[in-house]
């Protein structure tokens, strides 16, 4: 794989004491006549949380559509009236079973203005999806048998 399998952009930020860098799957390498783009699934695959960015008309989101054992939360944010004074976003939250609920809480029927208090929703809610997976029965499974395998790895080697 080339030196930039990774890609060469990304989008960072920090919320209060954290700091986040995002997947974006169009600044993801992107390989000409490759049905797969797995340099693109990857990563994304291997998230826990998806944000997932609809535009006006697109047809509901379905996590069915994606095969990934990591991906345990999906955010989808769906954008209303884009590229005028009065843009605005829905979102709405698609959860593993086990995964227990977070928040900030949804409030019914409300849509957000592009604004600071939206940025920080947001992010909240996505930080607060990420610890809520780790609770998860299938998260801690994975995790202690990685745990094992590095211990392993570390004894032996």
């Amino acid at each position: 794989p080339a030196a930039d399998s990774t890609g060469t952009h990304s989008l960072y930020t920090t919320y209060q004491d954290y700091e986040i860098m995002f997947h974006v799957s169009t600044m993801l390498p992107y390989t000409p006549n490759n049905r797969q783009q797995l340099l693109r699934k990857r990563h994304i695959g291997n998230d826990i949380v998806t944000i997932i960015f609809q535009e006006p008309g697109a047809l509901p989101f379905t996590p069915q559509n994606i095969r990934s054992h990591f991906q345990h939360v999906f955010i989808i944010v769906r954008a209303h009236n884009p590229c005028t004074d009065n843009v605005c976003y829905s979102v709405a939250v698609t959860r593993s079973k086990d995964v227990p609920p977070f928040g900030p809480p949804i409030p019914s029927g409300v849509t957000f203005r592009k604004s600071d208090v939206f940025r920080d929703f947001l992010l909240a809610k996505v930080i607060n999806a990420e610890n809520a997976a780790h609770k998860s029965d299938k998260f801690h499974t994975m995790a202690t048998r990685t745990r094992q395998e590095y211990l392993k790895d570390l004894a032996e080697n």
